[in-house]
């Protein structure tokens, strides 16, 4: 059944049964008001005609009776052994009829023919010091009628009510589902067009409202994140294809006369190996970026940020015969994670030695109890309008200058992830022409509970 079906039909049940159950409670109570003022009106012509019948002497008791007799009634005088002492009617439709009270209420109600007859009784003493029982019936001809108008008038007023109140809940189902119909059509032509189409996010404040925005905000994030995936697999492609047609060029030469020209076979197994080792950077990039996504292990302990940082720069002096100063204090004692930071340092010192030409520097400071490391270098500098987005995957400022450079935009993005989960805060600053600072900030102590490894 679908949302809206079961809207209607639900809301119309509800109102259905709460205007049932109003008219079933009025018509009952109205019932019950008018019995019990007619049984009311009887006992008080009862009380008086037992009052007179204690004054008369017996032979006028027949005239007074007659004087109290209701319209369309009976009136009968039981003795104790239940021996009817008088009886008088004034209706034809009573003459068999034996009046005899339930006990369970001041009065009783007797079908009598198909119209419903009060009867109430008191006891007293007759002139002759016996003790007897008044009954007094009437029939309710006029009470029936009511009842049957005012049953007629309910029925009435519960179906016509009905009526706006299906139409309401057909409306409210239309408005409910609405939305959710044009979010369901808008879904499927993104799918079958491949955009990424929003909906109109209206003017209210419901939560239909709050729907349309999360899924305007959906729709954001997806298109983002296909342009830059479309901007990766364009990247990747070229960074790929570059080594791998330089790789297939050197071992044509290698297989050529490679094996007769020693100088030959060295320039293209140095070829290979350092296209080789490109493309093993790009893909591990690649691969720490994919398991990024998911929660990380990280060890904190105890360990010396100067021989950390000694240890990376140590290996990277060797590989590309460049000067990467180390400055600060010689023994710079914080809680952290050994490897995690160090493959942190490599990124960012990697990235400094791509673009630029002089010294890489990486400064150590301790203030206030917080750790700060910074990595400097003298490049052409990063646009203003490119900070904000420096982090951001597969983003990179100038598609030619990676190029030239070997750079994947990739490896800024892997380092504010591990930044993160190192609970570091990693910023840049930047001027055109001058140079580049990152810097990366942390507390030199944590609590102890997050001494172990944290998922």
């Amino acid at each position: 059944m679908k949302l809206k079906t079961r809207i209607h039909v639900f809301t119309t049940l509800l109102m259905f049964f709460i205007l049932a159950g109003l008219s079933i409670g009025i018509y009952f109570l109205f019932e019950k008001m008018t019995y019990e003022r007619q049984a009311g009106q009887l006992m008080a012509r009862g009380e008086k005609l037992t009052a007179e019948l204690n004054e008369i002497a017996p032979a006028d008791a027949n005239m007074v009776i007659r004087a109290y007799m209701p319209p369309d009634g009976a009136l009968h005088i039981i003795g104790a052994d239940e021996r009817v002492i008088r009886k008088v009617e004034s209706d034809s439709r009573l003459r068999n009829f034996t009046a005899e009270p339930s006990g369970n209420g001041p009065y009783t109600i007797t079908d009598i023919k198909g119209v419903p007859a009060v009867t109430v009784a008191m006891p007293f003493i007759s002139t002759g010091g016996e003790v007897a029982e008044l009954r007094i019936t009437q029939l309710a001809d006029d009470i029936a009628h009511e009842l049957s108008l005012l049953r007629l008038i309910l029925t009435g007023l519960t179906a016509a009510a009905m009526i706006p109140v299906i139409v309401s809940s057909v409306a409210l189902g239309r408005i409910v589902t609405r939305p959710i119909n044009v979010l369901t059509g808008t879904m499927r032509e993104n799918r079958e067009k491949g955009a990424y189409e929003k909906i109109d996010e209206g003017h209210g404040r419901d939560e239909l409202h709050e729907m349309a925005l999360a899924y305007n905000d959906m729709m954001d994030q997806l298109g983002r994140n296909y342009e830059k995936q479309e901007r990766f697999v364009s990247d990747a492609s070229h960074e790929l294809k570059t080594p791998i047609t330089v790789i297939e060029s050197y071992a044509r030469l290698l297989k050529r006369r490679g094996f007769d020209d020693r100088n030959v076979a060295d320039e293209a197994v140095g070829a290979i190996l350092s296209q080789a080792v490109r493309m093993k950077e790009l893909t591990a990039q690649l691969l720490d970026l994919a398991r990024s996504d998911r929660a990380a292990a990280y060890s904190f302990k105890q360990a010396d940020i100067r021989d950390i940082a000694e240890e990376t720069v140590r290996p990277m002096r060797q590989a590309y015969g460049r000067e990467f100063v180390v400055e600060g204090p010689e023994k710079l004692l914080a809680d952290t994670d050994p490897d995690k930071l160090r493959q942190l340092l490599f990124i960012l010192l990697d990235n400094a030695r791509k673009y630029s030409d002089g010294d890489v520097r990486l400064a150590l400071e301790k203030t206030d109890g917080r750790v700060e490391l910074s990595v400097a270098d003298h490049g052409p500098g990063i646009p203003e309008a490119d900070l904000p987005h420096l982090f951001d995957r597969f983003y990179r400022v100038n598609s030619d200058r990676n190029r030239k450079t070997g750079g994947t935009g990739l490896g800024l993005a892997l380092a504010k992830e591990i930044a993160d989960g190192l609970g570091a805060e990693l910023t840049v600053e930047s001027v055109i022409g001058v140079g580049t600072v990152f810097r990366i900030c942390f507390a030199s102590s944590r609590p102890k509970r997050h001494h172990a490894v944290t998922e």
